[in-house]
């Protein structure tokens, strides 16, 4: 099965090593790039290839999570050993694979660890291929070719929406490639990762996010992206033509970003709030697709020390691709339509005000909407909340209104939206969301109306059927109004079936003091406060209470290993078939004056610093209408 098109501007020669990435006509301008435009990132990807030397083989009976790191950094000797021939590099390479291989199972949860030797251990063949012994290399081909065997399966072969599946696939995409080509199992591997590659394309979601959040989104593509570029230099496909969500997706990063450090990210779904993000997930796209604003910021969250894929920092950065402030071109409003995120914010600068809102179904509209996603099981976005309606904030450099982040139970109660009759949405109650349960209700929840102008953002969420039955909830409407630059308003309209208690949730972590005042409440930190002023409805019942959560990242700060973190919760109670919410919240710097808020005959007066403004709240029949205006 050779392969004949042109990929780098030269014909590709069959079973030519090293071919994935780096090939033969390009080595040179790598080495030459090394010394001027790529020199920093040369010196990490090298540096990172001497610390993975200098460690100790630990004593491995899988490749479970722990051990995942090993095959994502193992390339970095083969990259080091090409580049300067020193033979510290080819021998500990060869070490490295002859521990892994020793290993008897290379299981580890659910095929990603497996994956993730299989896909490094041939990225590294590849790179040491003309220098290996040709027992070593048989060896290396058979334990391959039987670890894709039990990818395929094992596979989670409809989950286009899943880290998993993209995984699996450069698994056994990139041992296809690097098989010679009268192996028979060239082809099956091949072909099954073709296959698995357009159901991954044909399937991503409209807008260029990613259900499960941003830590899922950073995990697969990072190993999508090294298969995707290995098959176009190796001339057996180039998959970036017509990849629509992959031109668009350095938005997805840009604008879940947080104000004053771009690798922190507003962490919905199974997400902590602060990510280690390689730039190479962003310089590839950006050059593919000639995009200068996501080139600037993959520069900006650039790595100034080695990481696990320094070595993929350097050889995807294209120099001659000069980038283009972000913040110049991007808007401070942008609404991801197919899945239902919103992120508004005040501004670019450090200081800002930052909302993130969710409502949307777990595989985007058009996934929902398509005949066969029943058979393919949803699409299998499981590392996603029971949150709709769920909003967060973050302002002057600290979270106010949280989400938890990565948890490990999934629960409606978990996050800033309602709970009725104590009920909460559909698919929680486990570790993963159960997807298909979340999907099956219809209709799907949808942003219906998303605006922005220089004054004010205004977004409502219909949460549709998304309730379980326990709930017995008709319909809930959110609206939310942000009034730049740190004014919050929210106000619901919710119908039950029968008299039903309605209890609204406001967020905060341990780090927070969260205060009952006279009729409102105040989440401060050192950094900033939030004044909460419940004013609808009348009879409302509140109340602030903690409990503990369990997660990975429910501190929400850098470098903790705390499993387990007090989450602090406002909760407002209303009684009867319908009610209305309706809740004002400021953002206050400290030493700040707190503002006076006041509701009469439905007007919301606020008044700060000598300074007010007008809202009217006039409740409509019509569903999808503005209630809240700015009142001139």
């Amino acid at each position: 099965m050779g392969f004949t098109h042109n990929s780098d501007g030269h014909l590709c020669v069959a079973g030519e090593h090293p071919a994935l990435i780096i090939t033969r006509t390009n080595l040179d301008d790598f080495i030459s790039n090394s010394k001027t435009t790529h020199k920093d990132l040369y010196g990490q990807a090298i540096n990172l290839a001497d610390d993975f030397l200098s460690g100790d083989i630990p004593g491995m009976k899988n490749a479970s999570n722990n051990y995942r790191v090993l095959g994502e950094t193992m390339p970095s000797l083969g990259l080091a050993w090409l580049m300067t021939k020193d033979k510290k590099y080819l021998e500990g390479g060869v070490k490295w694979i002859n521990a892994l291989l020793e290993v008897r199972s290379w299981n580890g949860s659910e095929n990603l660890g497996r994956s993730a030797w299989t896909t490094g251990i041939a990225q590294l063949y590849d790179w040491l291929y003309d220098d290996l012994d040709p027992a070593l290399r048989e060896k290396i081909i058979t334990r391959l070719k039987n670890e894709c065997k039990e990818i395929i399966r094992t596979a989670a072969a409809t989950r286009a929406l899943s880290n998993h599946l993209l995984i699996e696939t450069s698994a056994v995409g990139t041992t296809g490639l690097i098989l010679p080509d009268d192996d028979p199992m060239k082809k099956v591997l091949l072909e099954q990762a073709d296959k698995w590659t357009n159901y991954i394309i044909g399937n991503a979601p409209l807008d260029g996010s990613w259900g499960e959040g941003i830590q899922y989104w950073e995990y697969g593509l990072g190993y999508f992206l090294r298969f995707l570029e290995g098959a176009r230099t190796a001339g057996y496909r180039d998959y970036f033509n017509g990849y629509e969500w992959l031109k668009k997706t350095g938005r997805f990063l840009i604008h879940f970003s947080l104000p004053g450090n771009l690798t922190k990210v507003i962490n919905f779904g199974d997400c902590g709030s602060d990510r280690y993000i390689p730039a190479f997930l962003l310089y590839l796209p950006a050059a593919k697709y000639r995009d200068p604003a996501v080139q600037d910021y993959a520069i900006k969250i650039q790595a100034e020390s080695p990481h696990k894929f320094s070595w993929l920092d350097f050889l995807t950065y294209d120099h001659s691709l000069k980038p283009v402030d972000f913040r110049s071109v991007e808007s401070e409003f942008h609404h991801f339509e197919d899945h239902g995120f919103v992120c508004m914010r005040s501004s670019w600068d450090e200081d800002a005000t930052l909302v993130g809102f969710r409502c949307g179904p777990a595989p985007g509209h058009a996934n929902q909407a398509k005949p066969e996603r029943i058979a393919n099981r949803g699409y299998g976005p499981g590392h996603q909340h029971p949150d709709i309606n769920n909003f967060v904030i973050f302002a002057n450099g600290t979270w106010l209104a949280i989400d938890p982040g990565y948890v490990y139970l999934k629960e409606t109660r978990n996050h800033n939206t309602v709970l009725v009759n104590n009920a909460g949405q559909a698919g929680a109650g486990g570790k993963w969301l159960d997807y298909m349960a979340f999907e099956s209700r219809e209709p799907a929840p949808k942003i219906v109306h998303a605006e922005s102008s220089p004054r004010y953002d205004y977004v409502i969420g219909d949460a549709g059927n998304i309730y379980t039955d326990e709930a017995e909830l008709e319909h809930f409407e959110r609206h939310l109004m942000f009034i730049k630059p740190d004014i919050i308003i929210i106000a619901d309209i919710l119908r039950g079936k029968r008299n039903s208690t309605f209890s609204w949730l406001l967020h905060a972590n341990e780090i927070a003091t969260v205060k009952k005042l006279s009729s409102d409440f105040e989440i401060s930190k050192n950094e900033a406060s939030l004044s909460v002023f419940p004013l609808m409805p009348a009879d409302i019942e509140t109340d602030v209470s903690e409990r503990l959560l369990r997660g990975s990242d429910v501190y929400g700060i850098a470098d903790s290993n705390r499993t387990e973190a007090r989450l602090r919760t406002i909760t407002l109670n209303s009684t009867g078939k319908n009610t209305s919410f309706l809740v004002v919240m400021t953002v206050n710097k400290p030493g700040g004056e707190k503002p006076t808020v006041t509701f009469d005959k439905g007007m919301i007066g606020i008044l700060r610093d000598g300074r007010g403004i007008r809202i009217k709240y006039q409740p409509v029949d019509i569903a999808g209408s503005k209630i809240l205006e700015v009142a001139e």
